[in-house]
């Protein structure tokens, strides 16, 4: 495989081990001026990971030498590297799971080209809304405490070190830190949440934010309103 980068476009990983469903990909990424890389098996992907870092990856579930949720997890989130699953897999708690890993997207097969590009390209803008390569990170702080919050690639850490969210904890935080300094009430949170089907109880709500509080180790960085809701109390970190 022969590996070149080319800066002014911008690159993604597909790991497909379809020939067919790869190579139609990879032709119609490079058709929408992206530079694709195509690897067939877990192995070609690590080993092309050696040579560059995409600004997004394509991964199947099922592959020849592994699985994609664990080679997600143990190759591309500590990378910082934006991904969606294409799978056949069309299991509810597939879905989930894939979305928990931090998958930015969940495409089943079969599916169209043309609206595999504009979730590609809908995931790209959110990764790098100035148009540049590098996944944008937010630095927030609470007295002596300071957390790392990277939207795209959902990491957050706290004084550097990683913190685990499910995926209803992160889209509870990231509304809040959105809104930073403002008071949400349950509603209002409730409707930004992406992945959420049917209506959540005040009670669900109140219990998710008691968890974040605990991860986060200080309750002040979420304060509850009595009567109104939660407010996000931390400040941008100054550069």
């Amino acid at each position: 495989m022969k590996y070149v980068n080319i800066i002014y476009m911008e690159k993604i990983l597909i790991l497909e081990d379809s020939d067919s469903i790869r190579e139609s990909v990879e032709n119609y990424l490079k058709l929408n001026d992206y530079e694709a890389f195509s690897c067939a098996s877990c192995a070609e992907a690590k080993e092309a990971l050696e040579h560059f870092i995409p600004n997004l990856a394509i991964i199947d579930i099922s592959l020849p030498d592994g699985n994609g949720f664990f080679f997600s997890r143990d190759h591309l989130r500590g990378k910082n590297i934006p991904f969606l699953f294409l799978s056949s897999q069309n299991e509810e708690s597939d879905r989930i799971t894939g979305l928990e890993l931090g998958a930015l997207d969940y495409i089943t097969k079969p599916f169209s080209l043309k609206e595999l590009i504009m979730r590609v390209k809908a995931i790209l803008k959110r990764a790098n809304p100035d148009g540049s390569s590098a996944v944008q990170k937010q630095k927030w702080v609470l007295g002596p405490d300071t957390i790392e919050y990277a939207e795209i690639t959902h990491k957050l850490s706290l004084n550097g070190v990683d913190i685990h969210l499910t995926t209803m904890e992160w889209e509870i935080l990231s509304t809040l830190i959105l809104h930073e300094g403002a008071i949400l009430s349950r509603e209002q949170i409730q409707k930004n949440l992406h992945f959420v089907t049917g209506e959540l109880s005040p009670k669900t709500i109140d219990s998710h934010v008691k968890n974040i509080r605990s991860k986060l180790e200080n309750p002040d960085w979420i304060v509850a309103v009595r009567s109104f809701g939660f407010r996000f109390t931390g400040e941008p970190a100054l550069a």
